[in-house]
């Protein structure tokens, strides 16, 4: 068994604390569904804990092949990024920070823009709809820069953007955010795994499990995620 490096603990610890924030946050949501008797906050507290044993296994596995070269997640995605930032830099932290406030950002800024400007009703919609396109520019400017921070904050900034939405309109996005991140640049290769893992994940919380899955209220994405609705029952 090797040591534990300082990249390696800080990198757990992220995961843990990110695993931790969500579980918190998932109490806003904790509530008894009729057609599925383990409630609204099952499944997502199930994947938090598979993130942290994750985490922890990750963390121990770099620590027993503390020698080799690292083979994890963040570290590949450190080494595709280092020709364009120092990682011990304190711009490279300040760009972490400004990656993983993005999702945070858009959870509040429209809120307050809509408050403060009193915008009726049928505007907010498109105070969200520009407030996320404004963001993801953002987001993906940082993310060039920052492949460990841009991994971090896009999940995060999805489940942020799933209530307004929904989760029908934003998965394929999300997954094929997740491939161009992990080192994945083959088109052909993309567009036949993303339609597979969407497919899947329809077919075991629709159609398996039953789990309502959001289908957000801002057009057209809530039209498409009730098309889809409609189009698997």
């Amino acid at each position: 068994m090797g040591k534990f490096k300082t990249g390696d603990l800080v990198e757990a610890g992220l995961w843990l604390s990110l695993v931790a924030f969500l579980f918190a946050y998932s109490f806003e949501f904790d509530r008894n569904i009729e057609i599925y008797r383990y409630g609204a906050t099952a499944w997502p507290r199930a994947i938090l804990l598979l993130i942290a044993v994750a985490a922890i296994g990750q963390l121990l596995n770099q620590a027993r092949h503390s020698d080799d070269s690292a083979t994890g997640m963040f570290a590949a995605a450190a080494d595709d990024a280092s020709e364009n930032t120092q990682h011990s830099s304190l711009g490279w932290y300040l760009c972490t920070f400004v990656l993983l406030a993005i999702p945070f950002v858009y959870m509040n800024l429209p809120g307050w823009i809509v408050s403060t400007n009193n915008i009726p009703e049928e505007g907010v919609a498109r105070v969200k709809i520009i407030t996320a396109a404004v963001l993801f520019v953002i987001y993906l400017i940082f993310a060039w820069r920052n492949h460990v921070g841009a991994i971090l904050a896009l999940p995060v900034f999805f489940a942020a953007c799933l209530e307004d939405m929904g989760f029908y309109a934003l998965a394929p996005f999300f997954i094929i955010g997740i491939m161009i991140l992990m080192g994945e640049r083959r088109i052909s290769r993309m567009a036949m795994i993303m339609p597979l893992i969407y497919g899947l994940l329809l077919l075991c919380f629709v159609k398996l499990l039953y789990v309502g899955l959001p289908t957000g209220y801002v057009r057209p994405f809530y039209d498409f995620g009730n098309w889809v609705v409609a189009l698997l029952q």
